[in-house]
């Protein structure tokens, strides 16, 4: 066993790129390795700017010989009539020089006897055969893009401009995008030596540090943060925190050295999104604020250096912050000078799609959806108008001079601008927040307008985009339409908006003036994948999952509910023993169930079977009324009530269904048809995996 390292040094990858790189280089050898046969430590990566370096403390040295068994043809193809080799076992002899004839022998295969050999295969080296993996696995690689350089036509994220590769205190020999691998590694572009050589890992990270680069990305992301605090000391400030950009600016620099910056007071007029984002978008900076969480005019920035002790980096960093900061300030008051409703004309030329009109076009849809959703929560006339008027300016903030500036802030800007203008907090947050969730665990708006306000939003935007065939395919979906379709989903389940998921959908595509089906159809199966898949993502198991969305989805407020409701009871032994019991009702009426009549209990006389109809009965009308209610809990507690009387029902010694009477079998096929009606409530029980 032998230590293996591995370097491939490049021009600067982009931070978003640079740790999967690591990982999927990692993983790539490793499965090399594992293919080979060669047994091996866990492979691991570090990664920095312009190198990403993949090692392990021992790898097999050789391969074990080994013997190989190859099949040829069948031996009724293999041989003429007189026993002489036919032209597939010749193709066959050819192909593998090294077998004779009298090596060959025979095997019996399912599909009848064919001809086989022996062969003896020498374990090859592990440097051999990581010379061979390495610029594979290179090749291999996919980036979001990549790039030529040079005369060449190899395809990398960046040029490669070095390779190192050490098997024990041996180079392994191989060549990549024009670069031959050897023992040389290289320190900073600026403050390290251009090459030097090493003969371990230890000694790779120790020169590395040496010269002034930090291999490891937890490493940087450390010395950040302890500079940071210092400098937070220093002023009595508290970090405006960002778990992000400290992942992202630890990926940007080799040397991390963060600089503590200043601007004028006077831009904390500006607000706090806007000098927030301008910082964090812009400058890759992060933000100070006081103990009261007012921001300071303090800025910490990221530089790849050792040290700055003339304070230039300082300063060009407030040089180039000020003039941005300016033009922030600029553009806010000259957006607060314009008036909304003439601003709002203007999304008249601002399209949203080519086939589906402007952002105007799309407001008014988006207006006319709200209205008829509110109305079904009964909301009130008042509540109704200030819904109205903050959808109406929902895409308002797209032709203003901040969006244009910042547009990752476009909806922020806009409620900021509605609550300069004096308009009430249900209208200005609704349209602050309207664009949220922007992930799976992203918050969701603060109030149920701007709830609904997102919601009518991301729906007008999918059924849209469905009646076009802008329908996402694979990893391909240009339009974010599966978010827009999680985070519709999320307010229906997380914000008390009992809605009818069938008619939001079927109203907007009336709306639109398309056709109803197939479109209704398509829609509906995409946001039930959409559920599923967030079901699981909250821990649900698969069959739990699809037993909860068989029942339905149309409120898509008490899935959620409903699978824990079913949850809750799956480690408990009646409950266990219910849905097992349910699936054999299931499976016994299946073959009868279109045939059923109407279930008359006077034609019940088992005794099990009585005492069970009796139960249920005496059940029944509670368990439909909890899950009217939405208490699904209490539903299921009930319905588990009746775990031991069906079990006693399905025993030894309980009713047989299939008797002869056609009319008995049928009429007791028809009380379960009508137990697993009620019992299907909450979810289909009876789809449940035994634990």
């Amino acid at each position: 066993m032998k230590e293996f390292v591995f370097e491939i040094g490049t021009e600067e990858i982009p931070a978003r790129m640079l740790n999967r790189a690591a990982k999927d280089i990692a993983n790539g050898i490793s499965t090399a390795l594992a293919e080979a046969h060669l047994q091996s430590e866990p492979l691991h990566s570090l990664a920095a700017p312009r190198q990403i370096i993949v090692y392990s403390a021992a790898v097999q040295a050789m391969q074990e010989d080994r013997e190989e068994i190859l099949m040829g043809p069948p031996v009724r193809i293999a041989y003429a009539a007189d026993g002489a080799p036919t032209k597939a076992l010749k193709g066959f002899l050819r192909k593998n020089a090294d077998i004779k004839m009298d090596d060959l022998y025979r095997v019996e295969q399912p599909k009848g006897e064919v001809v086989a050999a022996k062969r003896f295969v020498r374990g090859d080296s592990a440097e051999s055969i990581l010379a061979q993996a390495i610029p594979n696995v290179l090749a291999s690689l996919h980036f979001a893009k990549s790039m030529r350089w040079g005369a060449g036509d190899t395809l990398f994220v960046r040029p490669v401009r070095s390779l190192a590769a050490l098997f024990g205190t041996d180079v392994i020999s191989f060549h990549f995008a024009g670069v031959d691998s050897s023992n040389t590694s290289f320190g900073h572009r600026f403050h390290g030596s251009k090459s030097f050589e090493f003969k371990s890992l230890h000694e790779l990270l120790q020169k590395k540090s040496d010269n002034h680069i930090v291999s490891s990305h937890q490493d940087r992301k450390k010395t950040i943060s302890e500079q940071i605090d210092r400098h937070l000391a220093e002023i009595k400030g508290e970090l405006v925190s960002d778990d992000a950009l400290l992942s992202e600016v630890a990926d940007l620099v080799e040397c991390p050295y963060v600089v503590l910056g200043e601007f004028d007071r006077e831009f904390l007029a500006i607000p706090r999104e806007v000098l927030v984002s301008s910082l964090r978008v812009h400058q890759k900076s992060f933000c100070v604020e006081d103990e009261s969480g007012q921001l300071m005019p303090f800025f910490l920035s990221i530089a790849s250096v050792p040290s700055d002790p003339a304070g230039l980096i300082k300063k060009g960093n407030e040089w180039v912050l000020r003039a941005r900061l300016w033009d922030a300030k600029f553009f806010w008051q000259s957006d607060l000078k314009k008036e909304l409703s003439q601003l709002r004309l203007k999304l008249e030329h601002l399209m949203f799609q080519n086939e589906l009109g402007s952002y105007l076009a799309k407001t008014e849809r988006m207006v006319a959806l709200a209205q008829l959703e509110a109305d079904d929560m009964s909301w009130s006339a008042e509540r109704i108008e200030c819904l109205k008027f903050a959808v109406s300016h929902a895409k308002t903030d797209l032709v203003s001079e901040l969006v244009f500036e910042f547009p990752e802030l476009q909806g922020v800007i806009g409620g900021l601008l509605l609550r300069e203008q004096g308009q009430p907090e249900p209208v200005w947050k609704a349209v602050y927040d309207h664009y949220l969730p922007l992930s799976t665990d992203d918050d969701l708006p603060q109030l149920q307008e701007g709830g609904l306000l997102a919601l009518v939003d991301k729906i007008d935007t999918l059924v849209g985009c469905f009646s076009i065939g802008l329908i996402p395919t694979g990893t391909k979906d240009p339009y974010a339409l599966r978010r827009a379709a999680q985070g519709a989903i999320r307010i229906l389940m997380e914000m008390d908006l009992p809605l009818s998921l069938d008619t939001l959908v079927s109203r907007s595509i009336k709306i639109y003036g398309a056709d109803q089906s197939p479109l209704h159809r398509q829609i509906m199966d995409f946001f039930c994948d959409r559920i599923r898949h967030l079901l699981k993502r909250r821990g649900f198991d698969h069959d739990l999952v699809e037993a909860t969305l068989v029942v339905g989805y149309d409120r898509v407020d008490q899935v959620l509910a409903r699978a824990q409701a079913i949850k809750a009871q799956q480690s408990r032994a009646d409950f266990r023993s219910l849905s097992l019991n349910l699936k054999r009702m299931r499976n016994v009426i299946a073959d009868e169930q279109s045939d059923l009549p109407v279930f008359d209990s006077a034609k019940l006389v088992e005794a099990a079977e009585l005492e069970l109809w009796r139960e249920f009965s005496t059940l029944q009308p509670e368990i439909e009324s909890s899950c009217l209610s939405a208490d699904y809990s209490k539903a299921m507690n009930l319905m588990t009530q009746l775990a031991a009387p069906v079990d006693v029902y399905f025993s030894p010694g309980g009713v047989y269904v299939n008797v002869d009477d056609i009319a008995i079998r049928r009429n007791r096929k028809a009380m379960m048809r009508d137990m697993l009606l009620t019992l299907g409530l909450v979810g289909d029980l009876s789809q449940l995996e035994a634990k």
